[in-house]
């Protein structure tokens, strides 16, 4: 018979009952540590997605890819706003410990980048670097046509003429195609100042470029500017061999053509807009329609006689057999020399299937001026909707319109003729390294490039 247990044995069984855990509680530890570490896990591979994406762009625009047509494009871009929700912090951390610093995209002394053989201009020549100027709220130069943009009629031979009194004989004046400095946002060197970038056969400017820092909270954030004389120069748009396209449409070649495929005649390349799955924006080009129109949506519009205009579809551009080509991309960002109230928005109708407007990542854009003799193109990371359209705004852009956005996508190439081949000389050197000649093969997805203008 088990003999009764004293007091001081109760007193020891209890504690050992409380020291020690029963089978439940066992399981209910083993699974706050199972959990714990998938939680880490989970963080390890997002933060290892994240670096994967910042460090090599064009796997993370195919991973991209592949998930919208798994799980679909808006899931996509709620992923793409945490990814880069997070880059951003980390960009804000690397930036107050003095990590990162905000630069000059190119060095202010830099006048180009030597993208053609032409011959050479210097700065004090063209007369393209006027002192700073100050932030006014005067309207911009690049929205007039000043006497200097007007193309100088050589003077023809004439018969002798009798004179009552002697004259000078007049000295042909070379063409100088200049725009005046744009009020900076910050205080960097360099910033709005226009230097010489691309030349034409002669060695006159065609295009030229600057940079803004339109974000006063992520001075990182550098908005690079091009500037082309449309005057002088042709846009043209090329259908991707992939996109845009419907799954039984017509696709492009993704191609430039060989005509334009040469030096002293082939400029410069750039992103096009949107995939389709983002918004089934419209797009054609040289017959080929990819994509229908849709009404009331950001278009930028390529005639045959080289005009370029940007409007709403159905209202500033229509349907015309003088269209050469024609690309939409969501709303238009500056309407009339103002910046569009739909920018402030989140709408999936007004920007397709794409991230919060409010969210920083690399984006770009295009716009002209009020003659539409100029032609801009915009691009930078670490930027919101509302900072690109500021910088735009600034830029002197009467109509503009977003193009694509993310990492992988957002490329701009100057092109120059190097021992018989074309070489592509990226815009921003540090973030457009992904994949740098890709517009001088064939591509998959739409993009721009522009030629000098055939004179004959």
């Amino acid at each position: 018979m088990r003999s009764p247990l004293n007091s001081a044995q109760k007193s020891s069984r209890k504690a050992d009952e409380i020291v020690l855990p029963d089978n439940g509680q066992k399981r209910r530890l083993s699974f706050k540590r199972i959990l714990a570490l998938v939680l880490f896990a989970i963080l390890f591979s997002f933060l290892g997605i994240v670096s994967i994406v910042e460090i090599w762009p064009s796997f993370g625009a195919q991973v991209a890819s592949r998930m919208r047509d798994t799980i679909g494009p808006q899931a996509v871009a709620q992923i793409e706003t945490i990814v880069f929700q997070v880059q951003d912090t980390v960009k804000h951390f690397q930036y107050q410990w003095g990590i990162e610093q905000a630069e000059a995209p190119w060095g202010s002394n830099q006048i180009q980048l030597e993208p053609t053989t032409f011959a050479q201009v210097s700065i004090e020549e063209t007369s393209l670097t006027p002192e700073p100027a100050k932030r006014t709220p005067t309207p911009s130069a690049a929205t007039e046509t000043p006497a200097s943009l007007e193309p100088i009629v050589e003077p023809q031979d004439q018969l002798p003429v009798k004179v009552t009194s002697p004259t000078q004989t007049p000295t042909p004046t070379p063409y100088v195609w200049q725009l005046s400095s744009l009020p900076p946002f910050g205080s960097m060197e360099g910033e709005g100042v226009w230097m010489p970038y691309l030349y034409d056969q002669e060695g006159h400017v065609v295009a030229v470029r600057t940079f803004l820092q339109p974000d006063p909270e992520r001075p990182y954030a550098i908005v690079a500017v091009v500037a082309f004389d449309l005057t002088r120069t042709r846009l043209h748009f090329v259908l991707g061999f992939e996109e845009p396209s419907l799954p039984d449409g017509p696709k492009g070649d993704g191609l430039i053509p060989e005509e334009d495929r040469k030096g002293g005649v082939l400029l410069a390349a750039f992103n096009g807009g949107f995939r389709t799955a983002n918004g089934s924006f419209g797009a054609m080009a040289n017959g080929i329609e990819a994509l229908p129109p849709i009404d009331e949506m950001a278009t930028v519009g390529i005639y045959r006689n080289g005009e370029v205009r940007i409007g709403n579809w159905g209202e500033d551009i229509v349907a015309s057999p003088s269209l050469q080509a024609w690309r939409q991309n969501c709303r238009l960002i500056i309407q009339d020399g103002e910046i569009s109230p739909r920018v402030f928005n989140n709408s999936i109708t007004d920007w397709g299937a794409s991230i919060s407007n409010q969210i920083v990542t690399r984006r770009s854009s295009l716009g002209v001026d009020r003659e539409a003799k100029t032609l801009y193109y915009f691009a930078g990371p670490s930027l919101s909707m509302p900072a690109l359209a500021d910088a735009m705004l600034d830029a002197g852009v009467h109509q503009g319109m977003l193009l694509d956005i993310n990492n992988f996508w957002v490329h701009f190439t100057a092109i120059r003729f190097e021992d018989g081949e074309l070489v592509a000389d990226p815009l921003l050197p540090k973030d457009m390294n992904s994949h740098v000649d890709r517009f001088l093969r064939p591509f998959a997805a739409d993009f721009f490039y522009v030629t000098l203008l055939d004179e004959n």
